[in-house]
């Protein structure tokens, strides 16, 4: 099994080290989707609904077609609208401006039909459907009378309602996406991304075209948060656009239009009963949850969370509710905040009742490991018993302070299918490529480390390569995955690459490549360091040849599980509601 090297031997993993994109984003020369600009470039634009919920009974599109500077107009129509901003209609023109004054232009006339925009309104039994299978979906789990029965036998007992709102990704670069055909049957996408490999097989499939002959690129992005997988209906425009008017075309949505129609996290609501007897340890959870979607419903989100109870003693009825708004994406941990949150203010809130102090309360309940190591640690450094049980809520006037401490979780370990190449140019230079894409969490810089270090040479040595739909195939960033899922096969596509290329010096040091190493850019003989080449001098022995290795995920590289805890301090002013950390 692949295995790292000693923390003490590592001279680029795990140290401070420049961000290898730092100079060209803060001088501004990094490309964004939203910079590029191409020869006779035109400007698409999005005709949105006004209305939550209507049919389309006629559309004039004659004024756009018109207008002197419009190079092309798409009819959307779907004949029902059934959110405020669903799309329907789209242009290209010379100029944003004129874009806009284009679809001013366009008459729609529509038929408003009954809409609802909130969970409780969606579940009346009279409302307005979204959907002809109806507006929710509902599933149980769990003896819900055996639940009830155990709570009626429990010490302390809290029943609350808790809620969180829809939110928006709202990614400080919004969706957008350049489109320009090269060839009738050949398409090259810029795109904002989290999938450079996903949106090229998206467009492949949508114009019936071969993999090869679509080019996806995503060189730098302004975050995507579980936003950006899909090539969304502005990608499909601009590429729509472009094929009708021969010409590049750039969709870039505004901020209102990221608040309307590329997804958001899910509401949630949920009622519980939390129970525990009269040492703290829990013993049943009763809770009916629901949320919304907008029209896609899917807001579904985990119950008990991080704590043990006894199987016989939970019990869920949830619903995932449809209203007329845009449909959810996933967004950072999908569910896991809503769960999160509801479920830490019910065990402060059981916590009071029983009498328990709160920590002390999760530390009788929590089986994890690493986190019972945490909240000891956190404790000892925030001062948790000193401190909190003197006087909380204390303070000056209005404002109060008191400690507060929370816990979570999450996957992550990685993806199997990414593949990452290796080239040793003959003039000692090293090329790491592989095609994933880069949110701004930084994966262009630990491709770079990662691959200088396994090499032994210094990074100056090594240019990263992503971000492009031709290189070696590499998977969707999403689920805090990305890392664990392209750096083991940078490792082994570097260590495979550097064997081999010891196979080339061993000669000229009269010894088994087996017995060469590399370190700061000298190979030597391990058994006798005064046998020596340095790394360019060695490469020159290349010749004209370029040494190349493809590689892939292996076990042992990476994991998963992540347990974390999170301790604070706040004042809240108890009159305007102002909190402060």
């Amino acid at each position: 099994m692949a295995q790292w090297k000693s923390w003490e031997q590592m001279r680029y993993i795990g140290k401070e080290i420049t961000r290898t994109d730092g100079r060209a984003k803060v001088t501004g020369s990094a490309k964004f989707t939203q910079d590029i600009q191409l020869p006779g470039m035109l400007y698409g634009m999005i005709l949105r609904s006004p209305h939550a919920h209507a049919y389309i009974r006629s559309i004039d599109l004659s004024g756009a077609e018109a207008h002197p500077e419009v190079k092309a107009v798409l009819n959307l129509n779907k004949y029902t609208v059934r959110y405020y901003g669903e799309e329907v209609a789209a242009v290209a023109a010379t100029s944003p401006e004129a874009a806009e004054e284009a679809l001013d232009s366009i008459k729609v006339v529509y038929q408003k039909l009954p809409f609802v925009v909130n969970e409780e309104d969606a579940m009346a039994g009279d409302a307005p459907r979204i959907h002809e299978e109806g507006n929710v979906d509902t599933s149980e789990s769990g003896d819900r009378r055996r639940v009830e029965e155990i709570i009626s036998k429990s010490a302390h007992v809290v029943e609350d309602t808790i809620r969180t709102q829809v939110q928006v990704h709202n990614t400080l670069e919004t969706h957008s996406c350049v489109a320009l055909w090269e060839e009738k049957d050949r398409l090259r996408v810029w795109i904002s991304t989290q999938a450079v490999h996903g949106t090229r097989d998206d467009f492949a499939k949508l114009f019936e075209l071969d993999q090869d002959k679509v080019q996806s690129i995503c060189e730098y992005m302004g975050g995507g948060f579980g936003s950006k997988f899909q090539i969304g209906v502005e990608g499909a425009v601009a590429a729509r656009l472009a094929r009708a008017t021969g010409k590049p075309v750039r969709v870039a949505l505004s901020r209102k239009e990221e608040y309307l129609c590329v997804g958001n996290r899910p509401s949630s609501v949920r009622t519980t009963k939390l129970a525990c007897d009269s040492r703290g340890k829990l013993t049943a959870i009763l809770e009916e949850t629901y949320g919304t979607g907008g029209i896609a419903g899917g807001a579904w989100f985990p119950s008990l969370y991080i704590y043990r109870v006894p199987e016989e003693g939970v019990y869920r009825k949830h619903s995932n509710v449809r209203i007329n708004a845009g449909a959810q994406r996933p967004q950072r941990a999908p569910g896991h905040p809503q769960g999160n949150f509801g479920m830490e203010i019910l065990m402060d809130e059981l916590a009071e009742k029983a009498g328990i102090d709160p920590l002390d309360f999760r530390l009788l309940n929590d089986p994890d490991e690493t986190r019972q190591r945490q909240y000891k640690t956190g404790a000892e450094r925030i001062g948790w018993y000193q401190r909190r049980n003197k006087n909380p809520g204390s303070g000056a006037g209005p404002l109060k302070r008191g400690l507060g401490v929370s816990s979570g979780r999450w996957g992550g370990g990685g993806a199997r299918d990414t593949i990452v190449q290796v080239d040793i140019y003959p003039d000692g230079k090293v090329k790491v490529s592989t095609g994933t894409q880069d949110l701004g969490t930084g994966i262009r810089t630990v491709v770079h480390q990662t691959c200088a270090e396994e090499l032994g040479v210094p990074m100056s040595y090594v240019t990263p390569d992503i971000g492009r739909s031709e290189l070696p195939f590499s998977t969707a960033s999403g689920g805090s995955i990305t890392t664990a899922s392209v750096v083991p096969p940078v490792k082994n596509a570097s260590d495979k690459a550097l064997a081999k290329f010891f196979e080339t010096v061993a000669p000229a040091l009269e010894a088994s490549a087996g017995e060469l190493a590399c370190e700061d850019g000298v190979i030597y003989v391990k058994s006798d360091r005064s046998r020596s080449i340095k790394w360019k001098e060695a490469a020159a022995l290349l010749q004209n040849r370029v040494l190349s290795v493809q590689d892939g995920w292996s076990e042992g590289l990476s994991s998963s599980g992540v347990a974390g805890c999170q301790f604070a301090e706040v004042e809240v002013d108890v009159e305007t509601g102002r909190i402060r950390p």
